[in-house]
């Protein structure tokens, strides 16, 4: 793992130091998942493509069909501030912690649940389209991209309570963020691997899918425009059985017209028995789990 990140470090400088066009930077605040990013455009002889006038259906055949055409590198740092919440109340209040269970469900770990990392670090590869302003504003994340990501950390979760272990992600995404002036439209389709050095974690295959709408005109009450849903799949790399499903159905309520949101999320979280080995395996498994995510959006 060591290699890995050196390897990475010394890839990620030489990029930085012969990238032609200036660096680009973004952000993004979230309770699940807040993370700082740069974008270096690796084709600077060519305009990157706008596609302000595309369907969304041809926006995810232009980045795929070209994903071996790589036009852009991102390097992604990122927390999950949910998790490490819950990783601190279990830490330091074990007692308080037991006493959130309600009829077998303990609440903690239904707000916490489905983020298996406190932070990691990313690197991406691939093409990016873009999402012009007619107004001349900043891009923001008004971007989508098809490419090739490698994510690690050192820290995997299970049940709140961190083990050390030295994991990378190795997966293909398609992403992409559109902010219109009423509007905004979030997508990410990804299959890949997981991959871990604590042998008591399982490595995995999976596919994922998560889509959000918030229409700031629609009622607010309107499931078609204003809603989430997110799906994920995960069997064992070594014998293809599940270890992991989980599904996610979210409403979304906007505030006003100042680009704010409150979401509240209900799904379902399955663990198999063969998502964990040694110790963890033995300490036993919460096949069926509760997810409640509330959120804000700003």
């Amino acid at each position: 793992m060591r290699g890995l990140l050196f390897f990475l470090f010394l890839f990620c400088f030489q990029v930085a130091i012969f990238a032609q066009e200036k660096i680009e930077y973004d952000y993004e605040v979230d309770a699940y998942y807040s993370n700082v990013s740069a974008f270096i455009d690796l084709d600077s002889g060519r305009e990157i493509t706008d596609g302000k006038n595309y369907e969304e259906s041809d926006i995810y055949k232009e980045l795929f069909y070209n994903s071996l055409s790589p036009n852009v590198f991102l390097l992604e740092a990122s927390i999950h501030p949910m998790s490490l919440a819950g990783l601190y109340i279990r830490h330091n209040n074990e007692v308080e912690y037991d006493r959130m269970n309600i009829y077998n469900i303990n609440l903690i770990r239904a707000v916490t649940a489905g983020f298996e990392e406190p932070y990691s670090f990313s690197i991406f590869l691939g093409r990016m389209m873009i999402f012009s302003k007619q107004d001349g504003e900043r891009l923001g994340k008004n971007r989508a991209y098809a490419g090739y990501l490698i994510t690690v950390g050192d820290y995997s979760i299970k049940d709140n309570v961190a083990y050390r272990d030295n994991w990378s992600n190795i997966e293909f995404k398609l992403k992409g963020t559109r902010e219109k002036e009423d509007r905004d439209l979030d997508w990410s389709f990804r299959v890949g691997g997981r991959f871990h050095e604590n042998n008591n974690f399982a490595n995995t295959v999976f596919i994922a899918a998560r889509r959000t709408s918030i229409d700031y005109k629609k009622s607010a009450w309107s499931l078609l425009y204003n809603s989430a849903f997110s799906a994920m799949i995960a069997l064992n790399a070594k014998t293809y059985e599940l270890t992991e499903a989980e599904l996610m159905v979210e409403k979304k309520w906007p505030i006003g017209t100042h680009k704010m949101s409150f979401g509240l999320g209900v799904g379902y979280l399955y663990n198999g028995q063969n998502k964990y080995n040694g110790e963890l395996k033995d300490e036993g498994i919460n096949n069926h789990q509760l997810l409640l995510r509330p959120n804000l959006k700003w």
